[in-house]
């Protein structure tokens, strides 16, 4: 366990280091905002950093009840979560358009596959952990801000958006409201959809209820015992699978609860997991 934190660190030390460098170094990215800090920022506020860069919105602090008795057991122990500082979250999952500039930019060694079902404003998929930290490490050496994934915690925080519900609507799935297998609508069970393509959360973050699992930070753990209470990631020695959040396309919507977990191999990628942004805010 001290190993990975130590990893966890030295990951952020390592984005830290490159943010000074691009700080002297770079020119302000084309189209980018005036640089925001903690004093201009308020919870609701949505900006961009950039004109390449995803659209954020800033979450307040708080804390929150975390899992769900109405799932599998992985969901439990019920835990009581703070969420210390404020984070700007990307209002949708990271999209094809987006993670091609990376790639462009030779930020992003891959360039995922579409299936043929068009890039553009797709959640970009087929991507591993190891990829999504090349965007995050890219994306924060651009704009001079800690772009990363979230913690679990975080995560939920963010998805549930005050809500105590299975989803932030309420506790059942509610027909055409969200991409999931059997939930009527062009896409279930068929493909991702176009990110926005559905009613945002009252935090104003979109599809973090199906389309596609995203990527979180933590190891994955049989279930929420020792789940750090302060938003930081459960990490372990061994983390050769990590935790995917949000349902998707392909999964019926039991899979796109707020609390529901699901684990996968960090060598493994797919068509039906993504992720989001999330960023500090110093």
């Amino acid at each position: 366990m001290k190993w990975l934190l130590k990893h966890y660190w030295n990951w952020r030390f390592l984005v830290v280091l490159l943010l000074l460098g691009s700080v002297f170094l770079l020119p302000s990215p084309s189209g980018a905002t005036e640089l925001s800090d903690k004093k201009k920022l308020r919870p609701g506020d949505i900006f961009k950093d950039c004109k390449i860069c995803p659209e954020m919105i800033v979450i307040p602090v708080g804390k929150f009840r975390m899992g769900s008795t109405n799932g599998k057991k992985r969901e439990q122990p019920i835990t009581e979560v703070v969420i210390p500082r404020p984070l700007a979250v990307s209002r949708y999952e990271i999209t094809f358009d987006e993670w091609d500039a990376c790639h462009a930019d030779s930020g992003c060694t891959k360039k995922p596959f579409d299936r043929d079902w068009g890039r553009g404003k797709r959640p970009v998929m087929n991507v591993t952990h190891d990829d999504v930290r090349e965007y995050m490490v890219w994306i924060s050496k651009k704009t001079g801000f800690t772009y990363r994934l979230p913690s679990e915690a975080e995560w939920e925080y963010a998805a549930r958006a005050g809500s105590d519900t299975e989803y932030w609507w309420g506790d059942r799935m509610q027909q055409g409201a969200a991409n999931c297998r059997g939930c009527g609508t062009e896409w279930s069970g068929v493909k991702s959809a176009p990110v926005g393509s559905f009613k945002a959360n009252p935090w104003g973050l979109f599809d973090v209820h199906g389309n596609v699992l995203e990527h979180v930070f933590d190891c994955w753990s049989t279930n929420l015992n020792g789940l750090p209470k302060d938003g930081l990631p459960k990490i372990t020695k061994k983390c050769g699978s990590r935790v995917v959040r949000g349902g998707a396309w392909y999964y019926f919507s039991k899979v796109s609860r707020s609390a529901s977990r699901v684990r996968n191999d960090i060598r493994i990628f797919s068509y039906f997991i993504g992720f989001r942004a999330f960023r500090e805010i110093e």
